[in-house]
């Protein structure tokens, strides 16, 4: 969708629900973020007085609405949680193919505070190592909350549990489009070694997807305020979970000019994990193996894409110099 189109579809909303005389002022999409379908935006009314300051998250226009491409599965899963003292943006408006949209749609409460984009932090932010341990160390802790969050009790119809044995093969279409042969023979052989030791067993349980600081909103005080982004929410093996979180965090899963701001070491999120949420990790390794992987490829294809012009985003460059880093990485873990 051209910002001119979505410029049209967020005034007739705004019109319908806050007066003909409303005007949508300020769209714009939010740094460090690369999918290009979540926009900030506000509403003021005749007066240039703001009335609302709102986040639109769209599902692709003419894309199958499936897992993360169907913004509207968000809906039942941050109702439920905000009814359960979450952190998490407060739905105010959401529809499919209506008036307002040509595509499914969810628009959020805009909340205060920062995210700690962990590769080129808001130079707001503290850079001492006092004070970025505690970022982690939340991020942490919500993943931790968000795990032992009763999904048969309080979700029991949202999904379906997703198999982790099935999770390596996910992948195997888009490894094979990535950029450069290179990172396909790399890809190829972390992809044997995982399907070669298989998954440990894991807790199965409420994922987040991407749970990092830069997905969490905080205060002037470094603290929490919000969790964002749950478009990879799903039910499965919440160890998938944790380890994703610590290879965004591990340094060695990085190249030095694109390496996450983070003094915990990934012994240290582990035991802080532990910790907090009162689990033991074994078999942890794997787990973070699997994230190295599915990060690495996942990248191989859209720096493909950006390359071929087909989505242009010249972060991905910086993201790919971390590439033979992130196989090595997840080599060395299957090792061990």
């Amino acid at each position: 969708m051209q910002r001119a189109e979505l410029q049209r579809c967020l005034e007739r909303l705004a019109h319908a629900h806050y007066g003909e005389a409303s005007q949508v002022t300020g769209l714009s999409g939010f740094a460090g973020s690369h999918g290009g379908l979540t926009f900030g935006f506000e509403v003021r009314d005749e007066h240039a007085t703001l009335l609302d300051a709102l986040v639109v998250r769209l599902s692709p226009v003419g894309v199958r609405r499936s897992g993360n491409t169907d913004v509207m599965r968000q809906v039942p899963l941050l109702r439920t949680l905000a009814a359960h003292g979450f952190p998490v943006p407060a739905i105010r408006f959401h529809g499919a193919d209506d008036a307002f949209f040509p595509t499914a749609y969810v628009i959020f409460q805009r909340l205060p505070g920062r995210a700690f984009i962990v590769w080129e932090p808001d130079p707001g932010f503290d850079l001492r190592d006092s004070a970025v341990a505690p970022l982690w160390q939340q991020a942490i802790a919500a993943l931790a909350r968000v795990h032992q969050f009763d999904w048969q009790q309080h979700l029991p119809a949202w999904e379906t549990p997703t198999p982790i044995e099935n999770e390596v093969a996910r992948w195997d279409a888009v490894l094979e489009k990535a950029a450069e042969p290179d990172w396909q023979k790399l890809g190829a052989r972390v992809r044997e070694s995982l399907l070669a030791c298989g998954p440990p067993p894991s807790p199965v349980g409420l994922l987040h997807g991407d749970c990092q600081p830069g997905n969490i909103l905080f205060d002037d005080h470094g603290r929490l305020t919000a969790l964002l982004d749950w478009e990879l929410s799903a039910i499965g093996a919440q160890l998938y979970d944790l380890g994703w979180l610590i290879m965004i965090g591990d340094q060695a899963s990085w190249h030095p000019d694109w390496c996450p701001v983070n003094p915990m070491s990934p012994e240290a999120m582990i035991a802080e994990y532990e910790r907090v949420s009162g689990r033991r990790c074994d078999g942890i390794n794997w787990y973070r193996a699997l994230a190295g992987y599915r990060m690495a490829v996942v990248t191989g294809l859209f720096v493909r894409l950006h390359r071929e012009g087909r989505r242009p985003d010249p972060a991905w460059e910086r993201m790919a110099l971390a590439l033979p880093a992130m196989y090595a990485r997840a080599q060395a873990l299957l090792a061990n």
